[in-house]
């Protein structure tokens, strides 16, 4: 998880070091589901949702895949689809946003392939390799995510 490939593209609250109280606070935080991802027997990541808001129905995703052996195998937009489909299915949330830097190509492949829709872009929110990116914002309703359940290919389960 200290990949710096990765790490560029985490919130910018992540990119100072971190002490291990300030790790744990955010393991045992606000998150309203958090989960480990694991690839061939070994931790490679964290996804879940957070920022739940029950009036609305709403709630954000996030993921980290922090090792790069376990990129560009399919493993980002499974653990996404899974985790989209437990937040309607099991939940019972109504919509599921999320973002990403609009550089990160990974993040933005990961959430087409699990039926999220662009809404908007903040322009300029964090400073990336030299230069300013903006933030891309993309979410799913349950009525989008319910035509997309019925296909084969949007299969998953999380345990």
């Amino acid at each position: 998880m200290a990949d710096p490939q990765v790490t560029i593209w985490l919130e910018d609250r992540c990119q100072r070091p971190v002490h291990f109280h300030h790790a744990l606070a955010f393991v045992l935080g606000e998150a309203w589901c958090r989960l480990a991802i694991e690839y061939q027997g070994r931790f490679v990541g964290i996804t879940g949702l957070e920022d739940y808001d029950p009036c609305n129905g709403v709630a954000r995703f996030f993921i980290v895949i922090g090792d790069r052996d376990a990129s560009n195998r399919g493993l980002g937009t499974a653990v996404a689809r899974a985790l989209v489909s437990k937040g309607f299915r099991d939940l019972g949330l109504r919509k599921i946003v999320s973002n990403y830097f609009a550089p990160n190509v990974a993040s933005k492949v990961i959430h087409a392939r699990a039926g999220f829709s662009e809404e908007g872009v903040q322009r300029q929110v964090g400073w990336r390799r030299g230069e300013w990116v903006d933030h891309v914002l993309v979410s799913i309703l349950r009525e989008e995510w319910q035509g997309l359940a019925a296909s084969p290919s949007l299969s998953g389960t999380l345990s």
